[in-house]
């Protein structure tokens, strides 16, 4: 098959989460069973558009995966105003304006029998409106459910419920949903209206290779017993529970270490570093001696900690499938993790690891002072996770079914096709996609302007600095306008004020023209 992966995340430049480590894995997967894979993903931010590059298979292999990285950063920038009052959708539009420009010019040159993208932020919203290719979208974790349970101090406010109805249209126009848990499935079946048996459940797979229990370790042992968290410090990831849970593990056992692998975001109360939040509370107790953070790790380097690692846990508010759990799993490592999401479905409670309540920080401690204590029975876990991810999670027999799952999309696809929500030609969305955002940015503005004297003012100051020659234009009008009133408008300057009246007209028209252009030409 010709494929096609959409996804805003995808190593080394943008591999930000669970999103595009499972591209990557997924990618790798395909083209090693001879599959022809393109991948379209973003840019890191400020970086402008390069050229195709094979590099998006694992380094040093023969694979050939085209990568291509879509400039975002500067899209849309004209939109001052629904940057601020919808900054969460401008977001998420100029990502998908962005890779859908390049995905269209793509398939447009040679066909993609099949494109799979993440659910998560509507990165498919194009493709799946205008249907002009079978498209699978995978369910990581939608953004309206985040919204719904209040994580990251997020508010359903209409900013966030936009995004969420981009993410529902993707998801009811795809061709077929594919679920990494049947827990996520529900919850996203119940909110759009659709049948459990809507979704094709495929688990999330992992390099059993490339994770394995034999290898280097990049942290060195100290005498102490280590337990690693791998992800990033936010409320949903249970990062809090766990720093609540140090003082009272140490306390019983003071032979430990804890290394916190992930990297800081501004998701503490008021949008301030987690990171302090968490120094301060191991402050307080006492315990920042048994405590590491880390940064951040490349993929390539994930395997190499792992092993470092006795114990790995998972304390996550919710978490689909998180890759933490199959990568430590992989790697032959004992999970402590909390029964929230679809982890029960990947971690088997006393055979492979010890489930807990998810928040339950007192629970999470017994769960780990059990295992730190116990060498016999943190071996017994190890050997059976293993055991495990080779029989159920590998990641070829994972692209084999996810390849049958293609093949059902791509008859669902005869069938669905002429029920595209955009009718026109696919060549048209994006000037029709940017003439709606720049008329509400036009009515946001016209609106501010008269209602608003320090808008006003603004407006007259930005002008003067940006456009100079409009300004002197404009303002010559308006003294005119004063003087010809005063006159009654005699017939010569009434016909200066008109010509004057044109230009501003036509330089202001060439304005609009210019933003649109910036989003037309990407």
């Amino acid at each position: 098959m010709r494929i096609c992966l959409i996804s805003r995340e995808y190593p080394p430049d943008t591999g930000w989460g669970g999103i595009g480590a499972y591209t990557y894995l997924h990618a790798n997967s395909l083209a090693e069973l001879g599959h022809d894979v393109e991948v379209v993903a973003l840019t890191r931010e400020g970086v402008r558009q390069t050229p195709p590059v094979l590099n998006g298979a694992h380094p040093g292999s023969a694979l050939n995966i085209k990568l291509h990285r879509v400039p975002w950063s500067n899209v849309l920038s004209g939109l001052c105003l629904v940057e601020k009052l919808l900054p969460f959708s401008h977001y998420v539009l100029k990502c998908v304006a962005g890779l859908w420009k390049t995905f269209y010019r793509l398939h447009s040159e040679a066909p993609f029998d099949i494109v799979e993208a993440p659910e998560h932020l509507a990165e498919a919203l194009f493709p799946a409106i205008t249907k002009v290719c079978p498209l699978v979208v995978r369910l990581h974790t939608p953004q309206f459910k985040i919204v719904a349970e209040g994580f990251h101090n997020l508010t359903p406010n209409f900013d966030q419920q936009l995004t969420g109805m981009f993410e529902m249209i993707t998801i009811l126009q795809a061709d077929l949903i594919t679920s990494p848990s049947e827990n996520l499935a529900r919850y996203v079946c119940a909110n759009a209206g659709l049948a459990l048996n809507d979704v094709c459940m495929i688990a999330n797979p992992v390099d059993s290779n490339k994770f394995n229990p034999q290898g280097d370790k990049t942290f060195a042992a100290d005498g102490r017993l280590t337990v690693l968290f791998a992800g990033r410090l936010e409320e949903r990831k249970g990062v809090y529970q766990l720093i609540d849970a140090v003082p009272l593990v140490v306390r019983e056992f003071p032979n430990v270490r804890f290394i916190l692998l992930g990297k800081d975001t501004e998701t503490g109360v008021g949008q301030t570093s987690a990171k302090k939040i968490l120094e301060g509370k191991l402050a307080a107790s006492g315990c920042s001696s048994h405590v590491m953070f880390i940064d951040h790790v490349d993929l390539e380097q994930m395997p190499a900690c792992y092993r470092s690692a006795d114990i790995c846990v998972v304390p996550s508010l919710y978490d689909n499938a998180p890759y933490t759990v199959l990568e430590a799993m992989s790697c032959g490592k004992p999970i402590v993790a909390a029964s929230s999401g679809g982890i029960p479905e990947y971690v088997v409670s006393s055979k492979t690891g010890l489930l807990v309540d998810p928040g339950d920080f007192k629970g999470l401690s017994e769960a780990l002072l059990k295992l730190l204590k116990d060498s016999a029975l943190r071996q017994e876990f190890a050997a059976a996770a293993r055991e495990r991810i080779l029989r159920v999670y590998d990641k070829r027999e994972v692209a084999l079914k996810t390849l049958e799952a293609y093949e059902v999309a791509i008859a669902l696809h005869k069938t669905k096709r002429s029920q595209a929500i955009y009718r026109k030609s696919p060549e048209e969305a994006i000037a029709d996609f940017s003439t709606f955002i720049y008329s509400y940015q036009r009515n946001l503005y016209e609106f501010m302007y008269l209602h608003s004297l320090s808008f006003r003012l603004n407006h007259w100051h930005d002008l003067a600095k940006r456009q100079p020659a409009l300004f002197k234009e404009k303002v010559t009008l308006g003294l005119g306008s004063v003087l010809a009133k005063f006159l009654r408008q005699p017939w010569s300057l009434r016909k200066h004020l008109d010509k004057s009246r044109l230009r501003i007209s036509a330089a202001e028209e060439e304005l609009q023209k210019s933003a649109r252009k910036e989003l037309l030409q990407l």
